[in-house]
């Protein structure tokens, strides 16, 4: 079952225990959930020519990650809203495996799930090489996967970088202040 189904069945069943009606027949729930129609959500997501692919709450999840990859016309998208999406650690792996993205300038995954795995999988892309801002708050990232930011050589262009709402310690965030004083900006709190 994937994570977005199950959250889904876990939110209805709730409901109804509090509203005291009784739950039965939850694999017939389970049958009528309709699988995303991805190319549908990428067409509405694409905006301004073509250039930004605006996919902000719409659940695709890692599953949508890799129809999303397969898209011709990611090629001349230069940013690209994924917050709210349910993306983990699988989903940063999908990302990485993306083909070379050279107009992206901008990827937005605040609020997903990367952990730090998906963190320190996706500092070490290099098919986005000109990315310029990369927002990955409230990931539930902790020092290593930041740390791998600090440390990575993938994004020669890279001038923001927002890691709020994650669990740094003090000694990481003094850290990466030092190594990654060279950008415009740096979001840790």
């Amino acid at each position: 079952m994937r994570r977005k189904q199950f959250f889904h069945f876990i939110r209805l069943f709730l409901i109804l225990v509090l509203l005291g009606i009784p739950f039965t027949g939850h694999a017939q729930f389970l049958d009528q959930i309709e699988p995303l129609d991805f190319e549908k959500i990428f067409k509405e997501g694409l905006q301004r020519r073509g250039k930004f692919l605006n996919l902000s709450g719409k659940k695709i999840g890692d599953e949508g990650l890799k129809i999303l990859g397969q898209q011709k016309w990611l090629q001349k998208v230069t940013k690209i809203e994924l917050r709210y999406n349910d993306i983990t650690e699988e989903g940063a792996k999908i990302l990485t495996q993306f083909p070379t993205l050279p107009k992206l300038k901008t990827l937005i995954l605040r609020h997903n799930f990367l952990a730090d795995n998906g963190a320190v999988t996706l500092s070490q892309a290099t098919n986005f090489p000109n990315l310029v801002e990369i927002q990955l708050g409230w990931n539930e990232v902790r020092d290593a996967g930041a740390v791998a930011f600090a440390n990575s050589d993938s994004f020669p262009k890279l001038q923001k970088l927002d890691l709020r709402g994650n669990f740094l310690s003090d000694q990481t965030k003094s850290e990466l202040k030092k190594t990654l004083a060279h950008l415009k900006s740096l979001k840790l709190y």
